[in-house]
């Protein structure tokens, strides 16, 4: 009896063992509310108000934009964004949230496009043994950039070739490019959390109303390359709310190059069907409508926008999930303004 005993303790602290190794749930909730008085007052500041959490983190940024005004898809003034804010960890053995992060910096985007990420950091304080700390942002971004690399040309290239098919023009052939030029994004606050670099490219194609998503994530030595798209829609039978619905696809043997760009299929069961790589919703409540001129165009754009969803992987860590939500969150004006 004494045996089987000892031997039942023994296999109860397996068990214990491996559910404390249980990684947390890859989910990620996103929330901003974004006010933009520059639509009508280019001396005024936009500021946004994003608010990340999950299982082991919860961070509050801020940015504040000026005005920065484009035409024809090109930055003609300098716009320059202020990044504030801080994060706390969450000990998991009492839910208590710990001060960990606080978020500094300016990020300025140039006359080109061209975004210097590297005035940007982070800044970790003391924890239990965990000594304090300063991490730096890396890299670069190009935002709408009047000479795009040649993955943003190639990518656009690909994107309105499949949307308009290979023989007729589109009907509406501007696009937003943003390029990935090793931007790195510092860890949340968890030692193991080593932060990503991403490369890569996205295009919104104004014909469908869709960011396409060309991505490559390297974390802690892992390289995750992710291509799908997030469609901008307005919510059925709500008015004033519009919503983006992300999916990022992991390389599969069904769906390769290009075609994962717009992950649909022929088989209605595979619609939907889970699959490896990020997905999500972001519903967004809009208000304060006004007409401005963006890029040559008069449209009707919300001064105000109030958007919560959630992102979540599929056999994609935490930790990466996190790393793009936090990507989303800094380029407030690119997914949530004009």
């Amino acid at each position: 009896m004494k045996r089987i005993a000892l031997a039942g303790f023994a296999l109860l602290g397996l068990v214990a063992g491996a559910a404390a190794q249980t990684p947390p749930p890859a989910v990620v909730s996103f929330a901003t509310i974004a006010d933009m008085p520059t639509l009508k007052d280019t001396s005024k500041q936009d500021h946004f108000a994003v608010t990340l959490s999950d299982a082991q983190v919860v961070t509050n940024i801020t940015v504040d934009c000026t005005a920065g005004r484009t035409e024809l898809l090109i930055v003609r003034n300098d716009k320059a964004c202020a990044i504030g804010g801080n994060g706390s960890i969450i000990n998991p053995s009492n839910k208590q949230a710990l001060p960990r992060t606080q978020y500094l910096g300016q990020y300025t985007v140039t006359a080109d496009g061209s975004t210097d990420a590297r005035t940007l950091s982070i800044n970790y304080l003391a924890v239990g043994k965990v000594a304090p700390d300063t991490k730096q942002f890396g890299g670069s971004l190009n935002l709408k950039p009047e000479l795009s690399s040649s993955g943003a040309a190639g990518l656009t290239q690909s994107v309105l070739k499949k949307i308009t098919g290979d023989n007729t023009g589109p009907i509406n052939n501007a696009v937003d490019t943003v390029d990935l030029n090793r931007l790195f994004i510092p860890s949340a606050g968890l030692p193991s959390d080593k932060g990503c670099t991403w490369s890569g490219n996205m295009v919104f194609a104004y014909q469908t109303y869709s960011w396409f998503m060309s991505l490559s994530a390297d974390c802690n030595g892992k390289v995750y390359e992710l291509k799908g798209n997030m469609p901008f829609t307005d919510t059925p039978g709500v008015e004033g709310q519009t919503q983006y619905d992300l999916t990022l696809t992991l390389p599969s043997t069904e769906l390769v190059g290009d075609d994962a760009l717009f992950a649909t299929t022929d088989e209605n069961a595979d619609l939907f069907a889970s699959v490896d790589g990020i997905t999500g919703s972001i519903i967004m409540k809009n208000s304060n409508n006004v007409t401005v001129t963006v890029d040559g165009e008069k449209i009707t754009t919300p001064m105000k926008v109030e958007a919560s969803g959630s992102l979540s992987g599929t056999n994609v860590p935490l930790e990466v999930v996190r790393s793009f939500a936090t990507l989303i969150g800094m380029l407030p004006s690119t997914f949530f303004g004009a």
